[in-house]
């Protein structure tokens, strides 16, 4: 045992060097970036460029403070300006500087912002700068479009950002669509496909009619009349009607009915998938029907029908269209008790409803249609909005009704559609990018472009300015205007995306020649954590092939009808607007939250810390009601901790004293269990569950050895969710293999995987598990039969000393014999057994127990084992967060006498809790008492106390920080100036 002037030797010594242990500490490093980025200063700005007018921003990022804190700008190498850098603060681990150069009026295409010795690539300044995207974003859609050869529908110098030739198809499924049972076949060529796979889904083609209002609501100005097929009709339309004629087709053959069309490819083109020929056994079918894909194809055509109404061309197709929209509504209407179908709406069918309502509306002026629309728009609450997409069509509908709404219905609508756009920008407050803090399993750009365009259809109503501006940031953040220096939109800007997820790359499996530009393809971008990697920073992104993660670059590189077509509207809407209004607007309060930090792994209950920048009548996380103490406002918030590596966005909800909604969002990850009995890891139950499963992904049987087939499916057997693996044999000597993909666990501390398996079907068949990696490693030791009767197989992974547990790829392969066979799994989960004697954590302790945030606070406990077994680690939990502490003395190897672990920090104002947890792996789970130290006071004393109506009296909205005051902070150089001469 050490004694307690040793301890106490230790103790202070960690006091001098304790940050050092933030370093050294797995989980920390696992979820900050600032442990694990690069040590590079960036300089980014949207590389797609600047209008003349427009807020002009970009950024400096650092991994540390900057001494030198100015910037310039350069016109090819003449520096223009210099500038003063504005500090933002540290943003997902980097330093972070704001760039403010709107003054600079001169024009041309080899701008740079240039500090510190790093370099902006270079991006365009142009009258109208988003006016020469418009043909990327039409081009697009012309890619997309399904059952035509890509050279009629993109014809030669359509767009100045050329399609790759890889990507140039001939026509396909010419065959759409036979009925399920292939006794009957429909013309259902046409519309888009809808990603980068080849489906075609109803709910999902009501973009028609967004693309067909982005000329409607701009028809006036000359921008959106480019026509570069040289038709005689403006492109958006030529867009539109592709879209309309597709819906026409279900209207005619099934008198409203819309149904999906499935993919059916791999990565090969579309004239490849099928033999293009009616009536044969490849046809497509027609899918799952869906109701609300009627709804809004009618919403979608009748739209169509009022923008060619407007321009005055085709008359004869806007009558049609007029007509099958009015057919398709009164299906969807008639049949609103069934099954809404995919893409599903929030609230449900009287969602899409409502958007064919108002359409109908204007473009018929039936009272009945405005009366249902009217109805629907007064049970509305603002909780019930989010952004205009496939998911939810409301705030498209109330913008478009609110010309024809009376003065009471015009101040309800604007009050629904403000609690919107005070969300969005108080959301995109949370980082200087002005990117929707939603991070998610899957890119957030779809989100955050779906608000853009709610914002620009929001600024044509109201003119307000500062909603205006926040939609210009949110577009720099897609062009290259964020920390990973790269452009989302294929083709445009230095930088753009290359590996997007698309079966028209037949190369994407090549390492030498993967990589594609689909011009104005707009790929999802950053998610919560790497698909490939449940420790990494968070939010993540890399531009990666898809022979490097081939389960899930979709979650990231996707692109699809609905993700560009917000894209396509704001563009349209800036290149008609071109310009930047100055003056107060919509000023939400922000609401920073100190603790947790983006990525952090939690345990249990998190203590949430938030300093308001300004004084709330409210606030609340996660509906739980804050309070105040020591600077700060808290709160407790319950997380569901029964899923592994599952993240947990908290939100926080102030209201000011001017009644004005702000929100802040912070995302954490549940933390795996410490590796103990009765603290086993689930990897897949077949129900959705498990670190595996809950990707549901399945798996896939991509090798037969010497014949047969193989196959898997999730069904229930014997009441139990399920895992089925087949295989039919073309000889005994036939081989099938399974893989969850090319997933890997990390099953560190467990000493088995435990199988839960049954034979279904064959007495004879056999089963081989078998982990992949270096030389391989024989779990079964072979192939082994598999009972008739539920049973458990239980593998000693210790009996494989060269296994990196860390990092297995677990494969199954089937034997069946002569004739075919099954197996179901219930579950597939890595344990451990009981034995020995437990270890303890005694002498917690925190020095000092008060301080400010400048304070380093150092942790220590002593973890003694009665049988000298070493802790597979222990960590101590602050506010609901994991961290690993580390050993005080690496040369102390007994356990049994006591050994010192320490772990040392500094935290934000407000009242603290921690408890320490370790596990030998061989006994459960050791968990402390919580302990309510520290107390973290704010070095500003003027904090310490709580705001409130009677102390203060909040002012009107200031101008937003974006407002322009270059002149204060831009010098131009001698002999130049702002603008062009």
């Amino acid at each position: 045992m050490m004694g307690a002037c040793l301890k106490t030797i230790l103790v202070r010594f960690w006091l001098i060097v304790g940050i050092i242990a933030m370093t050294l500490d797995p989980l920390s490093a696992a979820a900050h970036p600032r442990e694990a980025n690069s040590t590079t200063i960036q300089v980014v700005a949207s590389l797609a460029g600047y209008s003349k007018k427009d807020i002009k921003i970009g950024f400096v990022i650092s991994p540390s403070r900057l001494s030198d804190e100015t910037f310039q700008v350069y016109k090819e190498n003449h520096r223009l300006a210099t500038g003063a850098l504005e500090y933002t603060g540290i943003t997902w681990g980097k330093h972070v500087y704001k760039i403010t150069f709107t003054s600079i009026q001169k024009t041309g295409n080899s701008f740079t912002l240039r500090s510190n010795g790093a370099s902006s690539s270079p991006f365009p300044i142009q009258a109208n700068v988003w006016e020469q995207y418009l043909d990327e974003m039409t081009a697009f859609y012309r890619v997309q479009r399904a059952n035509v050869d890509t050279q009629s529908a993109l014809p030669p110098n359509y767009t100045n950002t050329p399609l790759s030739a890889k990507g140039y198809h001939q026509a396909g499924h010419l065959d759409d669509a036979a009925s399920p049972d292939r006794t009957q076949h429909y013309d259902l060529t046409g519309g888009w496909y809808d990603a980068g796979d080849y489906g075609k889904y109803g709910g999902n083609q009501w973009v028609g009619g967004m693309i067909a209002l982005s000329y409607l609501r701009h028809a006036n100005a000359k921008e959106v009349q480019f026509d570069h097929d040289h038709n005689g009709t403006p492109d958006l339309l030529d867009e539109a009607k592709v879209g309309a004629l597709y819906a026409m087709k279900f209207v005619d053959t099934f008198g409203g009915a819309v149904y999906n069309i499935a993919n059916n490819a791999g990565f090969d083109h579309p004239e490849k998938t099928t033999d293009n020929i009616v009536g044969t056994a490849d046809d497509r079918t027609i899918g799952e029907l869906s109701i609300g894909g009627s709804a809004k194809a009618a919403g979608m055509l009748a739209a169509t029908a009022r923008a060619f109404h407007k321009a005055k061309v085709d008359p004869s197709f806007a009558d049609a269209a007029a007509q099958r929209a009015v057919i398709a509504y009164n299906y969807a209407y008639v049949n609103q008790l069934q099954n809404e179908g995919s893409y599903e709406a929030i609230g449900g069918l009287p969602n899409s409803l409502l958007w064919a309502e108002v359409e109908l509306y204007l473009l018929t002026k039936e009272q009945i249609y405005k009366d249902r629309a009217i109805s629907r728009i007064n049970e509305l609450t603002k909780e019930d909005l989010r952004a205009t997409n496939y998911w939810d069509l409301r705030p498209l509908s109330l913008v478009e009704f609110y010309p024809e709404a009376s003065l009471v219905q015009k101040v309800r609508i604007r009050l629904l559609l403000r609690s919107r756009v005070e969300y969005f920008i108080s959301m995109a407050d949370d980082t200087p990018y002005g990117v929707l803090d939603e991070f998610t399993n899957f890119g957030v750009n779809e989100a955050h472009m779906s608000y853009i365009g709610d914002l620009m259809r929001y600024y044509e109503l109201f003119q307000d300015p500062s909603v205006l501006r926040a939609a210009k940031k949110g577009v720099y953040w897609i062009y290259g205007a964020n920390p990973w220096n790269i452009s989302w939109v294929s083709g445009i800007g230095a930088n753009s995306v290359k590996y997007l997820h698309t079966r028209l790359d037949e190369q994407a499996y090549d390492h030498a020649l993967a990589g594609i530009t689909i011009p104005g393809a707009l790929v999802s971008g950053p998610n919560i954590k790497d698909t490939k990697d449940k420790y990494s920073v968070s939010p993540w992104y890399e531009d990666r092939p898809l022979w490097q993660d081939d389960a899930q670059q979709w979650r990231y590189n996707e692109y699809s009808i609905s993700i560009q077509v917000n894209l396509l509207y704001t563009m349209v809407a800036l290149a008609a607007t071109n310009s930047n209004p100055q003056g107060t607007g919509i000023t939400p309060m922000q609401l920073p939250i100190t603790s947790p930090q983006i990525g952090d792994f939690v345990a249990g209950d998190v203590r949430v810390f938030v300093q308001p920048q300004g004084y709330p009548l409210s606030l609340t996380a996660d509906e739980e009601p804050m309070q105040w103490k020591n600077g700060s406002y808290y709160a407790d918030v319950p997380i569901d901790t029964s899923q592994p590596f599952a993240f947990h966005r908290i939100m926080v909800h102030g209201t000011s004293m001017l009644g004005v909604d702000s929100y802040s969002a912070m995302h954490v990850n549940t933390a795996p269990d410490l590796p103990a009995p009765g603290s086993s890891l689930l990897y897949d139950d077949f129900s959705g569950n498990g670190t595996w499963g809950a990707v549901s992904l399945g798996w896939p049987n991509w090798y037969n050895q010497d014949g047969g087939t193989g196959s898997f499916e999730q069904t229930s057997v014997d009441a139990r969710d399920v895992g089925v693996f087949s295989q039919r044999p073309a000889s005994e000597s036939s081989l099938a293999k399974f893989e969850p993909w090319k997933d890997t666990v990390n099953a560190s501390g467990y000493r088995y995987m435990e199988v839960r398996v049954k034979n279904l079907s064959n007495t004879n068949i056999q089963a081989r598990f078998y982990a992949e990696g270096g030389s391989g490693y024989e779990f079964s030791g072979g192939y082994i039969s598999i009972p008739t009767s539920w049973t458990t197989l239980r593998f000693d992974l210790d009996q494989f000393p060269g296994l990196d547990k860390s990092n297995i790829h677990i494969t199954l392969w089937l034997k069946a014999g002569t004739a075919p066979g099954s197996i179901a799994i219930d579950n597939i989960a890595y344990t451990n057994e009981n034995g020995g004697g437990q270890p303890t954590l005694t002498q917690l302790s925190v020095e000092p127990k008060t301080g400010t945030e400048n304070t380093n606070f150092q942790f220590s406990t002593t973890y003694t084992d009665p049988d000298n077994d070493k802790p597979f680690a222990v960590q101590i939990i602050i506010d609901g967060v994991l961290h690993d502490m580390v050993e005080a003395s690496a040369s102390d190897t007994n356990y049994r006498d006591g050994k010192l672990y320490v772990y040392a920090t500094k935290l934000v104002p407000g009242s603290h809790r921690y408890a320490i947890r370790t596990a030998d792996t061989s006994t459960p789970v050791v968990l402390t008492p919580q302990q309510e130290w520290p107390q973290v006071y704010p070095s500003i004393g003027s904090l310490l106390t709580p705001p409130s109506a009677e102390t203060h009296i909040e002012s009107a909205p200031t101008p937003a920080d974006d407002t322009t005051h270059d002149s204060e902070l831009l010098t131009m150089d001698a002999g130049v100036s702002a603008a062009d001469e």
